[in-house]
């Protein structure tokens, strides 16, 4: 038996009614994530996101991708997996990210970045402003 890990969060993503061809790209960027992958997977199957548009849909300013899965101590591969992560930041027009980290093995921890100007403007991933946990642990 291992130890159980979860990882959950949400991506807000600006719509396209605010920065031009960003539904197109979020919906692009989700489904370029592989159904299967290698360890520590992350997998297109973890994340849903509301539709575009304002309305009854939870659309109000930005659209909100929401993900989790439950791993076997992924901690021990968490810079890797925060790697992944990122990857899939790049492609969004994202505004903002959290990330929640709950382990039996080395406690809770919270990531979080932010990803455009005020202007709505996209940044680097050089410029992102990250906080949080460790990036990595050791066992």
């Amino acid at each position: 038996m291992g130890h159980q890990t979860v990882v959950y969060g949400s991506v807000e993503v600006f719509q396209s009614m605010d920065v031009p061809g960003a539904d197109a790209r979020t919906e692009e960027a989700l489904m370029r994530l592989p159904e299967v992958d290698d360890w520590p997977f992350l997998t297109r199957s973890m994340f849903s996101v509301t539709p575009p548009g304002y309305g009854p849909h939870g659309s109000y300013l930005y659209r909100v991708i929401s993900f989790g899965a439950s791993y076997k101590a992924v901690e021990w591969e968490w810079a890797e997996w925060l790697l992944k992560f990122e990857r899939l930041l790049a492609m969004l027009d994202f505004t903002y990210a959290r990330v929640h980290l709950e382990t039996e093995l080395v406690g809770n921890h919270t990531y979080r970045w932010n990803g455009h100007s005020n202007d709505h403007k996209k940044i680097s991933p050089a410029h992102w402003q990250f906080s949080g946990g460790p990036r990595t642990f050791s066992d």
